[in-house]
Order: structure tokens, then C-alpha cells, then sequence
């Protein structure tokens, strides 16, 4: 089939999936990309980063349109440490892609750590009445947060997504509604450091990107109709969607895990 049409299809499945579900699209397009094979892991995670970057304006955009109401300090602190992170966190994805010796391969690596937080999250979401959760204000604490999420999202290139819902729960006791607004801003703001960089460090030509017009016109739809459907959505209903998500999502990363081709 023609990449530009799997690319296309993928991205509007995950993007609107990630609007409605505060996942970010970006982690199910870096390991569903990975299976697809079309190209190697660094220009995956371009395309990852091009697809929700987009998707994250577009849904933040509807979202103020709908009036959402937005902590600006939670905001703005948080936007900023996962700006910080997100920039640190390809740097090390840069290093550790440019060391690796022989026998091993960065998707792998990306695949296994995904699997074990995605399993994490999976735990913590069937019992998370039995965590603590917090309402924290503390402007180094918010930062810290957004630092977390910005390093291990762009790091392993999905765009923060389930592992942000789960986070802000638990430091800020967000509903699940409010939670995808705040995972939406955080997401934004990992991208902009991501693509900084893609622009302004390693330069844009020395990406295959043929198909990421494709990709950006599948993710503007997908955002727009994922945060459309977020909010005519029940919260229960939307929990359910995340669940289901997550599961997909192991058995796709166990699968990466044991079939990616070594270097």
C-alpha cells in the first residue's frame, strides 16, 4: 500500500484518538510507525513530533474556543518545564541513537521502556483509588512535573500521552476532562523543543519527510474531530477509550520489542 496513505490513515486514527483521550497521538504513531518499517527511527520520531505538534494547536485551539476554563499558572510553569525537558530529552535520544554498539537498535530500547510505563499506567488506571493523588501549587513542583513528561515523551517519541494523564492526576487531582486539557498544553509545548531542534540543530533537510503533508492534514482533522468528540463524551466513556488504548498499545510495544530488526 502507498506510504502516504498508511501514514495518512494511522495519523487520523491516533490524533483523534489522542484529542479525545489526552494521549497525544504521537504514542501510537512512533510504535505503529516502527511496525510499518517505512523508515528508520529518528525520521519516525520527526514525523511523530510534525503529526502532534499539529494535532496539540488544533485541539488546544478548539478547546479555548469551547471556553474551557485553564489554570494560567499550572499553564504557564508547566508548559515551560516540559519546553526544558523536551529540548534534554532528544539530546539524549540523539546521544544514546549515536552509541549504541552493535547487536541493539534505539527502537527496542524505545519499545521496552514504552511497554513497562504503559504497564505502570495500566496498574496505577484500575486502582487508582488506592494512590494518593494532590493538588500541588508549588511553581518549582509544576515545572518539575512538566519537566518529567517533556524528557521521557520526546525521549521516546510519543508525545507524552498516557503517562501525562496518569502524572497530572495524581499532582494536581484533575478530572480526566481537565487532566487531556493540561496533557494537550504540555504535549505543545515538548514539540516546540522537538522541532526547534529538528529546525535550528540538525537541519530539516537531512529528514525523509515525503509524506508529512500527509501526515499534518491527517493530524489538523484528527485533532479537530478528537476534541470535538471529548466533549460530548462522558468522562466514563472516555476512561474506557484510554483503557482500551493502552492495552493496544502493549501488545503493539511486546511485539516492537521482539521483531524489530537489530543493527
Amino acid at each position: 500500500m502507498n506510504v502516504n496513505i498508511v501514514y495518512m490513515l494511522v495519523t487520523l486514527l491516533a490524533t483523534s484518538i489522542g484529542a479525545i483521550a489526552g494521549l497525544g497521538g504521537g504514542v501510537i504513531i512512533k510504535p505503529v510507525f516502527d511496525v510499518i518499517g517505512f523508515h528508520d527511527p529518528q525520521t519516525i520520531g520527526a514525523y511523530s513530533a510534525f503529526a502532534v505538534f499539529t494535532m496539540a494547536i488544533v485541539s488546544t485551539y478548539k478547546q479555548i474556543r469551547n471556553r474551557v476554563k485553564i489554570d494560567k499558572k499550572i499553564g504557564l510553569f508547566i508548559s515551560l518545564g516540559s519546553l526544558v525537558g523536551g529540548y534534554l530529552g532528544d539530546v539524549c535520544f540523539e546521544y544514546i541513537n549515536s552509541n549504541l554498539g552493535a547487536g541493539i537498535s534505539v527502537d527496542r530500547i524505545q519499545a521496552g521502556l514504552l511497554f513497562i510505563i504503559l504497564l505502570l499506567i495500566l496498574i496505577y488506571t484500575l486502582n487508582k483509588d488506592k494512590f494518593p493523588s494532590y493538588k500541588s501549587e508549588s511553581a518549582g513542583i509544576i515545572f518539575g512535573v512538566g519537566f518529567f513528561l517533556g524528557i521521557i515523551s520526546i525521549f521516546l517519541g510519543i508525545g507524552g500521552g498516557p503517562l501525562n494523564v496518569a502524572t497530572l492526576t495524581i499532582a494536581f487531582s484533575f478530572d480526566l476532562k481537565d487532566t487531556v486539557v493540561y496533557s494537550i498544553i504540555t504535549i505543545l509545548a515538548a514539540q516546540i523543543s522537538k522541532l526547534g531542534k529538528i529546525f535550528l540543530v540538525n537541519g530539516i533537510e537531512n529528514y525523509n519527510l515525503d509524506s508529512l503533508v500527509f501526515v499534518i492534514v491527517s493530524a489538523v482533522l484528527g485533532g479537530y474531530l478528537g476534541a470535538i468528540i471529548n466533549n460530548k463524551l462522558e468522562e466514563r466513556k472516555i476512561e474506557k477509550i484510554y483503557i482500551a488504548t493502552i492495552i493496544a498499545l502493549m501488545l503493539i510495544s511486546i511485539y516492537n520489542t521482539t521483531n524489530l530488526q537489530i543493527i
